[in-house]
């Protein structure tokens, strides 16, 4: 019969040992066993003034040269918006209450003007609203009554009438058209 070979694998390199963490090292350790203490009688001796201890001065680690400073992963670079901050953040409004494609009738159930309002400018959702500013939207509601106004009373002028306090501008307006046009 035929021997067999033996073959020896090869021994692989011992691991480096991680060293331990703080707390698997309290964990290794055997827990102190406390010895009592036997309560000493107190004295009546006059007290000492404290003595005053000279501040310890403890050794700072040496920061070490930019160059060997590894940027840890997870660790997300300051970018533009979230690297400036001003001193003073503007204060929020929170959490909206109201969805933003709301219909307006539902928001303003109790306020009939103002729904004849958003009625007479075409706006039916809180995104519409949104979109302009508080002096926008008074100058779109009043710039009709304005113009209403004005024929108003551009008519009584043409008629040789006039709104109370108003006798000057039908004097002016009779003197336009009066004048012959070129």
């Amino acid at each position: 019969m035929a021997k067999k070979k033996v073959v020896k694998k090869s021994a692989k390199p011992a691991k480096p040992q991680k060293p331990l963490s703080l707390a698997t090292k309290k964990a290794t350790k055997p827990p102190r066993t406390v010895a009592k203490k036997k309560p000493v009688p107190k004295k009546s001796a006059p007290k000492k003034a404290p003595v005053a201890r000279k501040p310890v001065m403890v050794a700072r680690k040496p920061t070490p040269e930019p160059e060997l400073i590894q940027r840890k992963k997870g660790v997300r670079k300051a970018t533009i918006s979230s690297g400036i901050h001003d001193d003073k953040p503007s204060r929020k409004l929170g959490r909206s209450r109201i969805p933003i494609d709301a219909p307006l009738d539902v928001v303003f159930q109790n306020d009939i003007q103002a729904r004849e309002a958003f009625m007479f400018l075409g706006i039916h959702s809180i995104r519409d609203l949104e979109q302009f500013n508080p002096d926008d939207l008074v100058l779109r509601l009043t710039g009709p009554a304005k113009l209403t106004v004005g024929r108003i009373r551009k008519i009584l002028a043409m008629n040789n009438r006039c709104l109370s306090n108003d006798e000057e501008f039908a004097l002016e307006f009779q003197e336009l058209l009066s004048r012959p046009r070129e």
